[in-house]
C-alpha cells in the first residue's frame, strides 16, 4: 500500500498538467481560416462586404447606404473607412463595422 500512495499524488498532477497545455498547444500549432468575403456595393467611395457564407441582405442595401453617407458626412474631417463588412439582417438588426487603415 505504501507503492500506491506514492503515485497517487502524481496523477492529479499530470493530469492538471495535461488541461493546461493541451489548449496552449491548441493555439501555437493551429491558424484559424481566414474569412472570405463578397461585395455587395459601394458607397461614398466606400465598398460593402458581407462574409460569403452569411445570408443575403439584400433588403438592407438602402439602409446600409444612409448609414454610410451619415458616417462619411460626420467623419469628413477624420479618415474614411477603408471598407465597412454588414453582418446581420436577422431579427431586424443590422452591424456595420467601419474598417479604417492603421494610419487613423
Amino acid at each position: 500500500a505504501p507503492v500506491a500512495s506514492a503515485v497517487n499524488p502524481w496523477i492529479p498532477r499530470v493530469i492538471l498538467f495535461l488541461a493546461l497545455l493541451l489548449p496552449i498547444c491548441v493555439l501555437l500549432f493551429t491558424n484559424p481560416a481566414e474569412s472570405q468575403f463578397r461585395q455587395i456595393g459601394e458607397y461614398q467611395n466606400v465598398p460593402v462586404m458581407t462574409p460569403v457564407n452569411h445570408p443575403q441582405i439584400n433588403n438592407w442595401l438602402p439602409s446600409i447606404e444612409q448609414c454610410i453617407e451619415r458616417y462619411v458626412k460626420h467623419h469628413a474631417e477624420d479618415s474614411l473607412p477603408v471598407e465597412v463588412i454588414a453582418t446581420g439582417g436577422q431579427n431586424n438588426q443590422l452591424i456595420l463595422n467601419y474598417i479604417h487603415d492603421s494610419n487613423h
